[in-house]
């Protein structure tokens, strides 16, 4: 496979033998693909200042396989400068596209929509917000839109009043105490369908219904952004 020029971003980086790169990259074209780029470190041209995490630029590379080879480099467009809470929300965001986009399989929508949490991460408005749009559009796009709007039992429509729990690949389920798991309200639950209106009871509640989803389509595994990010809350305190 020969690609001249596509669209791409890099999720990760992390070194290789004593000069190399291996690249985590999402392409707009391609979805996403491992890159090694050789000889990074010692190159008279080097490419490791373009290599930046939210850097859209233009790669080329080739090779076949599973992992392939840069051959090209260039920047797209001005870089997506994240700050503070924002930059650990940009990692939280990378690692989740890691471990949920499969290899080779173009995602045109999730590249738009990546774009889009990166513009808002950058400009800080309200973080909390950007991230509960993207994880849900991220889910919808894959294959796993989250079914809202009624409740698998009785197929009624939601009511604000009423609470509910939702189990991934299942749908939402009228909450009982006895059941032993978080609830949301239908309030909330048209928040997140509206994608407006939210506060400071709807956000909390929406944020525990999406963590569990996420946790159940990685099997399991925690991110180490968000553990992160706890880790300096508590010293933050």
């Amino acid at each position: 496979m020969n690609i001249d020029y596509t669209p791409a971003f890099i999720l990760h980086q992390r070194p290789y033998r004593e000069s190399s790169v291996l690249l985590d990259v999402f392409s707009q074209q391609y979805g996403r693909v491992s890159l090694i780029a050789r000889g990074t470190k010692t190159s008279k041209r080097n490419k490791s200042g373009l290599l930046q995490l939210y850097q859209p630029l233009l790669l080329s590379w080739m090779g076949r396989g599973d992992l392939y080879t840069l051959t090209a480099v260039e920047t797209d467009e001005p870089r997506y400068i994240l700050r503070a809470e924002s930059a650990l929300c940009g990692l939280y965001v990378n690692e989740l596209m890691v471990k949920l986009l499969p290899l080779h399989l173009a995602e045109s929508d999730v590249f738009d929509a990546y774009k889009i949490i990166l513009l808002s991460l950058q400009e800080a408005d309200n973080n909390e917000i950007s991230l509960r749009l993207f994880e849900k559009r991220l889910l919808t796009h894959l294959g796993y839109g989250l079914v809202l709007d009624h409740d698998v039992e009785t197929q009624q429509q939601i009511e604000s009043t009423q609470r509910y729990s939702y189990q991934a690949d299942v749908g939402l389920y009228p909450w009982q105490q006895s059941h032993n798991r978080p609830s949301i309200s239908g309030r909330s639950l048209q928040h997140l369908i509206d994608e407006r209106d939210f506060d400071e009871q709807s956000l909390p509640e929406i944020k525990q219904l999406m963590r569990s989803v996420i946790h159940f389509y990685l099997g399991g595994k925690p991110l180490q952004s968000r553990l992160l990010f706890s880790s300096m809350q508590r010293y933050a305190n």
